[in-house]
């Protein structure tokens, strides 16, 4: 079935039972099956839409009430309209920036597979220049610690490696890369965050949570127009899925400002919902995050609002970081007390 995604405004509950005076509307859709997600599940034929306001559903025939003669028919040829979607909890920047700018993989690959697949970026980097990529996913690699360090020292002695998993929590990096980070054995866990190690003290390469955030700052980032062009491509693929309006986990001063160059050359899609960060090491500053905060009014703009904060308290139970009261199963990699980590101090 062929899926066509409308945004179905907060009206829609109002007139979910069909005619609004009977009035001519701007555009008529018929022949579809239109899901209007009521109590009652209930599908409708055909919708009538004026001034950005759905004013009826209902059949096909009892829609032609609706269409007078400066009214545009579209025929759906069955296609299925729905309400648009809305995403609670995303990272469009990081999903953009990794599908546009870099080394970009499944999650569902293995280490092994990972090195096979960003093998070509590394042949086509300069000597010293950054391989940045993801996303592999952190429950198929905490069970390989290890030698992880080693895979990526194998495929890239020249050039430093930093690849995100797909949580956003952890960071899988090489030799070279730890020392221009400038992390060694001896560097310890900043709060909120761990710098794995192996049994017998050596490190293996896998950054948690604030290890990660921080040592991301050591390593180049990206424009204000890059994370514009970054977000425009998450935004392709939402409203290629049904996405209309979406939650932005975590907005960065930094990040911001691709949403505002992005506003400001005149894309408006999608509503979009930030989080300003508070106390974030992903943050380049706290400075700049109050000063984010307490001007928020001054960053809204046309479906941007900038009203809301987030303040992460912990990490994520995959990543063994998620502050528990009773601790995690034992393993290999945290031992058997282990009982997660909090992001700032009680």
């Amino acid at each position: 079935m062929v899926y066509l995604h409308l945004i179905l405004a907060s009206a829609l509950v109002f007139h979910l039972t069909g005619c609004h005076q009977n009035q001519p509307a701007e555009v008529v859709y018929r022949n579809g099956v239109i899901y209007t997600v009521d109590n009652e599940n209930s599908e409708h034929q055909a919708l009538a839409v004026s001034n950005g306001i759905i004013i009826a559903t209902t059949t096909d025939d009892a829609i032609d009430a609706h269409i007078g003669p400066n009214t545009k028919v579209i025929d759906l040829s069955g296609k299925f309209v729905m309400p648009g979607i809305h995403d609670m909890h995303m990272h469009p920047v990081n999903g953009g920036i990794k599908g546009k700018f870099e080394c970009a993989f499944a999650d569902t690959l293995g280490a092994r597979e990972i090195t096979e697949t960003i093998a070509d970026c590394i042949a086509s980097a300069k000597p010293g220049e950054w391989i940045l990529g993801g996303q592999w996913g952190p429950q198929l690699l905490l069970g390989e610690t290890e030698n992880l360090l080693e895979i990526l020292d194998s495929i890239s002695p020249k050039n430093p490696v930093f690849l995100m998993d797909w949580a956003i929590h952890a960071a899988w990096v090489n030799t070279l890369a730890l020392k221009e980070i400038g992390i060694n054995p001896d560097t310890p866990d900043p709060i909120g965050g761990v710098i794995m190690k192996r049994s017998d003290g050596r490190l293996n390469g896998i950054l948690l949570d604030n290890a990660a955030y921080q040592a991301r700052h050591k390593v180049p980032y990206y424009s204000a127009a890059q994370i514009a062009d970054a977000i425009e491509f998450s935004l392709d693929k939402m409203l290629a899925h049904g996405i209309t309006s979406y939650k932005d986990a975590l907005t960065t001063p930094r990040n911001l400002s691709g949403y505002q160059t992005l506003r400001a050359r005149g894309d408006h899609r999608i509503k979009i919902k930030t989080s300003l960060a508070w106390k974030s090491a992903w943050s380049e500053s706290h400075k700049n995050e109050v000063h984010q905060i307490e001007n928020f009014t001054t960053h809204q703009r046309q479906n941007l609002d900038t009203a809301y904060a987030k303040i992460m308290l912990d990490g994520i139970p995959p990543t063994y970081t998620a502050a528990l009261l009773e601790p995690y199963l034992p393993s290999s990699e945290f031992g058997s007390n282990h009982y997660g980590k909090l992001m700032h101090e009680p």
